[in-house]
């Protein structure tokens, strides 16, 4: 029995950073056909993937991070598409002159595709996890850990 729920574990792992690696639309729409069959193996696979809103929720020490390795341009168009509370996440962690040039950036690109800020979400992404990968970041702490400073 316990070789299953791992199989099944390291199964919902390797399909959730399949999504991840897709476009967000792309992946949505995966989601919602497993979903309309089988809700409890969608919720399984939701709740191990990392979205670019799931940002909010990792330490400010991460996201200084990330935002040290990304181009500003690419951040300001990521940001265009997040929400009020991951744009203040992110703007508490950099300097206030930082803030004010990155909203300057963000006023200057005008209208923009949502397939372009879907891309700079997706490729900040893909740097978290590389982040990640390399043991500088942590993304998203297991049920019951906490960071201790």
């Amino acid at each position: 029995m316990g070789d299953t729920a791992r199989k099944s574990y390291s199964g919902f792992k390797a399909v959730a950073d399949l999504l991840n690696r897709l476009n967000a639309e792309e992946s949505k729409k995966i989601l919602e056909t497993i979903e309309e069959g089988q809700p409890e193996l969608a919720l399984g696979i939701r709740n191990l993937m990392f979205t670019f809103e799931d940002l909010v929720t990792v330490p400010p020490a991460t996201i200084r991070e990330i935002v040290s390795g990304v181009d500003k341009r690419q951040l300001a168009m990521a940001l265009r598409g997040a929400n009020d509370e991951l744009r203040a996440q992110i703007f508490k962690s950099m300097s206030s002159r930082a803030v004010e040039m990155l909203k300057e950036d963000m006023e200057v690109l005008g209208p923009v595709r949502s397939r372009e800020v879907t891309q700079a979400q997706q490729e900040i992404l893909n740097l978290a996890r590389r982040l990640e990968a390399e043991g500088k970041v942590v993304l998203k702490l297991e049920t019951g850990d906490e960071m201790l400073a």
